[in-house]
């Protein structure tokens, strides 16, 4: 049964109708120009844009004027909250000052490599093994390993699929826009099929949930309610059940160090053994526009992001942007947070 609102159907089908249109007239365009072409034609303004998918998520528009729920509160952040420290956590290559800077007790693999041009990268200098990835992707990676290395003919596909594309433009994740492109060379841990992975979600540097893989095991931390790891189906499980005991406090005590400057992020940890390695800090994941099953989950997730704590991370994320060289003005973030069309999906 159709359960949306006659507003966000108009919304959502404005939307589509434009975007469909745009695919059309895009084919005219070199392949590389197609994205960009298609998003800026199809939204009217970034309210519209970054509205729409959790509009057709929820089945109504989302009020990012006076947010409520999970989704609601930390998408709409994008709007109202111009933080640098939100882009430069997000980038592959700079993220690793700010673990420098905050002393994180668990660390990146290292960086061998950057390059501002993909083809200034020689395969045949790479290391036995290394993961190459984009600065400003996500999933945007491919392996050179004993037995698999990375062929020319192999590194010209993967920057045809991904090097001309605004990971910020797939779902208007608007801090992903500040990140510059570049190419980077970092360890590989090996074997990769032995890997598992943990996240741990923080609210304000304050760690409430964990999520393992590859078995998407949940374990409520802190004050985190246990509602939330059992939805889906899922059943809560201690934390010692996915992740060897010697790693977990190391991993809680680098989640709270490196969330403490920001309303949410999600600390995400690969590890063989009792070999550990941050992975990557992952401000907004799945965009933010897939809630939980129930409204009931959404608002008492979103209970945990006390938005009065806002000011103090801004701040915070502009002298610590400051320190570390990177730019403090962003693009993103500057609609007033009493702009009527907050409420509206940009109408």
């Amino acid at each position: 049964m159709d359960t949306m609102t006659d507003a966000c159907r108009a919304l959502v089908d404005g939307v589509e109708h434009r975007a469909r249109r745009a695919w059309w007239h895009s084919r005219l365009k070199p392949r590389t120009e197609r994205q960009a072409f298609i998003y800026d034609t199809t939204f009217q303004n970034e309210i519209e844009a970054v509205a729409y998918p959790l509009a057709k998520a929820l089945g109504r528009i989302p009020d990012f004027a006076t947010p409520k729920t999970y989704s609601e509160k930390l998408r709409g952040l994008y709007l109202t909250h111009p933080n640098p420290l939100l882009s430069l956590a997000a980038d592959k290559v700079e993220m690793r000052r700010y673990c420098t800077l905050r002393d994180s007790p668990i660390m990146p693999p290292r960086l061998l490599a950057v390059h501002d041009d993909p083809m200034d990268l020689a395969l045949d200098d790479l290391p036995e093994a290394a993961m190459i990835k984009i600065s400003d992707g996500c999933k945007a990676n491919i392996l050179h390993a004993p037995g698999m290395p990375l062929t020319p003919a192999a590194y010209r596909l993967f920057l045809r699929r991904f090097w001309h594309i605004d990971h910020w433009r797939r779902h208007a994740e608007l801090h992903y826009r500040d990140i510059p492109r570049r190419i980077l060379v970092e360890e590989a841990i090996l074997p990769i099929g032995e890997l598992q992975e943990t996240g741990i979600h923080c609210a304000f540097g304050e760690p409430y949930l964990a999520r393992t893989l590859p078995n998407y095991l949940f374990t409520p931390l802190g004050n985190g309610p246990a509602a939330l790891a059992t939805d889906k189906g899922k059943t809560p499980v201690p934390l010692s059940v996915s992740c060897p005991e010697p790693l977990r406090e190391a991993m809680m005590e680098t989640a709270r160090r490196l969330s403490a400057p920001f309303p949410h992020c999600r600390v995400d940890f690969m590890y063989i053994g009792e070999r550990c390695y941050l992975s990557e800090l992952t401000i907004s994941p799945s965009g933010f526009f897939k809630p939980h099953q129930t409204p009931g989950l959404e608002e008492l997730r979103g209970d945990l992001y006390d938005f009065a704590k806002l000011p103090e991370t801004l701040a915070q994320g502009h002298r610590i942007a400051a320190d570390l060289g990177w730019p403090t003005e962003t693009s993103f973030g500057h609609y007033a947070a009493d702009d009527p069309r907050l409420a509206t999906g940009g109408k």
